[in-house]
């Protein structure tokens, strides 16, 4: 049985930095603030959101009530920007078009924009077991259990299932659910912070995906 293929998306499978980038800065704007660089808005990507903006305006010291409209304003800016520059990386449909084992998207977007990307990318014509966004269940990554609940929906286990990701979220998920990481060295957080994680492999081009399946599958 191929395993179970579960994939971050931002970073991962598609680079959507410039337009998070544009969003944020529009935010902050919005505010009387100075913009970000895109260094700093791109270590933030990956933590979800509600991180997101909290992290930006911590010296705000705000309610969550606001911490909710700030979400809620810069969710309308990202859906007016996230179309366009946002791609999909070198290799990835190859990938997924010659690839038999299940697959699946864990995200820590939001459900609604994560969906509308991947249809407007067309990468919605991949049979995805699922799509969870960080508001599809209770805990978002890196908690275990988006990760768990999509390995019950698959039928599969850890010992037949990788994780791969950009993140520390995607790796720390990965860790306590005791699933093998596979971390993206093209993705938006330095590989020296996901290898304190004990990612099994490293990925430096989709082209090299099937082989690194194939040979730390037959380690399992």
């Amino acid at each position: 049985m191929n395993p179970l293929l579960v994939f971050d998306l931002d970073g991962t499978l598609i680079d959507s930095a410039p337009d998070i980038i544009v969003a944020v800065n529009r935010t902050l704007q919005n505010h009387g603030k100075k913009v970000l660089s895109d260094d700093v808005i791109i270590s933030h990507i990956g933590e979800g959101l509600k991180k997101l903006i909290a992290d930006i305006f911590m010296e705000d010291d705000l309610d969550p009530a606001e911490i909710i409209e700030l979400e809620m304003e810069f969710l309308k800016i990202y859906e007016e920007e996230m179309f366009n520059k946002t791609r999909i990386f070198p290799g990835v449909e190859d990938f997924l078009g010659q690839y038999s084992g299940p697959m699946a998207i864990i995200t820590n977007k939001n459900e609604l924009p994560a969906k509308a990307i991947l249809k407007h990318l067309k990468l919605d014509r991949f049979p995805w077991v699922n799509v969870f966004g960080a508001d599809t269940l209770e805990e978002r990554k890196p908690s275990p259990l988006p990760l768990k609940t999509m390995m019950e929906l698959a039928g599969h286990n850890p010992t037949n299932t990788f994780m791969i990701g950009d993140g520390i979220p995607d790796v720390l998920s990965a860790l306590r659910a005791g699933v093998p990481s596979i971390a993206i060295e093209f993705g938006y957080t330095s590989l020296h912070l996901l290898q304190k994680y004990e990612p099994q492999g490293i990925l430096g081009h989709y082209r090299e995906l099937p082989a690194m399946i194939k040979k730390l599958s037959q380690k399992a």
